[in-house]
């Protein structure tokens, strides 16, 4: 599997990837989705595919879950005998649960597994395990130390941090202090959203980097300790913010209502959820870069079919990523984003 290439740094505003542009414009209206893959024939044998994502709780994995359920639904109106098995750990950032989750499904001999692996590595051997059993795999949202999955499904996050650094470096007007509070060791994802945050901002000579070093952990109460902390160390000295994921952009919200901050410190996030997107409307959050989803599970799922029916698919398919604002949140693009997204 190729992990997606993040080559180029491009300023996306709230375009969504080309790839799945075309898609999108058909997903993402009152009625209509995206055109259906022709998988395996109608009439054929069951087909039994495992979609474990991260989490079960979060806006983020509960959307993946109705893109997933519509592929399935679709699927089913065609004659296709398809059952989609939907897990994720109890706890999200819990890398011994999902490989547990795997070690079961494995024995369980699924058609094909569609995977959003908690941590980097730590997957490696249950995935490869996997896969040497003859068990189709597919990575989605998060990349894995691997070459043997056949697909990635998923957004380009490198440039997702690119577009997310772009906007926080044009709120400061190219000078300021700022924290990048990262996420959770081991998370690809966030990994990459972080490390292109970084690399956008170390070309603004008048922009200084106050912390980037600091793990916000894998829940909202966590990811506000540590916000909290993070604002009182350099108290009157932080002009901007990023965030790398729903619970870590919710936390952070809190920690800066907390201190009264407001308003006064640019804060650019990743991902919505009900809280953050309230942040964003009442102006507290400047810039929020969302996902699809939706889109990664539909496509996983659809991907997956296509691969069983012996289509030739492709090895990275970018879901796209959005820079929503307050001045956007009621454009055209954002509005049939967001109404694929569960609230």
């Amino acid at each position: 599997m190729n992990t997606p290439s993040f080559s180029s740094a491009l300023r996306t505003g709230f375009t969504l990837a080309a790839a799945v542009a075309a898609l999108l414009l058909a997903a993402c209206g009152k009625t209509e989705t995206p055109a259906a893959s022709n998988a395996p024939a109608p009439g054929g044998k069951k087909v039994n595919l495992v979609y474990i994502t991260k989490g079960q709780t979060d806006v983020f994995w509960l959307s993946v879950k109705a893109g997933l359920r519509q592929a399935e639904t679709e699927a089913k109106a065609k004659g296709q005998n398809l059952v989609v098995t939907w897990d994720a750990p109890l706890k999200d950032g819990d890398p011994a649960s999902e490989i547990s989750l795997m070690e079961n499904y494995l024995g369980q001999k699924p058609d094909g597994i569609i995977l959003c692996p908690v941590d980097f590595k730590a997957l490696v051997t249950p995935v490869e395990k996997a896969v040497n059993a003859g068990i189709p795999l597919i990575i989605a949202d998060s990349g894995l130390d691997s070459k043997l999955p056949f697909a990635f499904v998923g957004t380009d996050n490198y440039k997702g941090g690119q577009t997310a650094g772009e906007e926080l470096a044009r709120l400061l007007g190219g000078k300021g202090n700022v924290i990048v509070l990262r996420y959770l060791q081991g998370a690809a994802s966030c990994t990459q959203r972080e490390e292109g945050v970084l690399d956008v901002l170390k070309k603004y000579p008048g922009i200084k980097i106050l912390s980037s070093d600091n793990y916000a952990g894998a829940t909202r109460d966590l990811a506000f300790d540590k916000s909290l902390n993070l604002l009182n160390t350099y108290t009157g000295q932080v002009d901007g913010v990023f965030t790398a994921n729903e619970g870590s952009t919710n936390g952070m919200l809190l920690a800066l209502q907390k201190a009264g901050l407001t308003g006064k410190v640019k804060f650019i996030g990743f991902d919505g959820g009900t809280a953050n997107m309230e942040g964003l409307k009442a102006g507290q959050i400047n810039g929020l870069i969302l996902q699809n989803p939706y889109m990664m599970g539909y496509l996983g799922v659809n991907t997956m079919l296509d691969h069983l029916a012996g289509k030739t698919v492709p090895d990275n398919v970018d879901t796209g990523s959005t820079l929503v604002t307050k001045e956007n949140l009621d454009s055209g693009p954002v509005k049939e984003l967001l109404s694929h997204t569960v609230q």
